[in-house]
């Protein structure tokens, strides 16, 4: 879809410091305009997910996925990323066929609170005083979802019984 040289990598398992972490951050975002931080799961109450950084030095929200693999979260991100390099503007509804065609469905849906999930996004381009960046979460529902209503639609079955 792009022609753009880019590197995917994943250093969650490198011995780096903060500092040398943050610096390659930056480094990302300066060389390709924007770079994923991947956080992992701890196999319970806390999925895991990926989400850009580097999309606010474009007015643009950033983007999460919570996605159990880092290059599948990568994978997501990337082609919606390089169209905001490109000047999309998204928003929660927009038709993602483009980008994910069918039966690869996708949408997007504002995200409420980025201060938690996207740390290293807000320590770079929050201003003091502000409120969390704004970000938008992008969702596959035609994947299996952990909550299924039973009964009458209204209740959750969150698998305990």
């Amino acid at each position: 879809m792009f022609d753009r040289e880019e590197m995917a990598m994943c250093i969650r398992c490198c011995d780096l410091t903060d500092e040398d972490y943050s610096r390659w951050i930056e480094e990302n975002v300066q060389t390709y305009g924007w770079t994923m931080t991947y956080i992992p799961g701890d196999g319970g109450r806390n999925p895991a997910f990926g989400y850009t950084v580097g999309l606010s030095q474009f007015q643009h929200p950033e983007i999460i996925v919570f996605e159990s693999e880092p290059c599948y979260a990568y994978l997501s991100l990337k082609p919606l990323a390089w169209a905001v390099l490109d000047g999309t503007e998204f928003d929660e509804g927009d038709d993602l066929s483009a980008f994910f065609p069918p039966p690869q469905t996708a949408e997007l849906l504002r995200f409420p609170d980025s201060e938690l999930h996207l740390h290293v996004a807000n320590t770079m381009y929050r201003r003091p005083g502000q409120p969390p960046l704004p970000a938008l979460q992008l969702v596959w529902p035609s994947r299996i979802t952990l909550i299924q209503p039973v009964g009458n639609g209204r209740t959750p079955d969150r698998g305990v019984r």
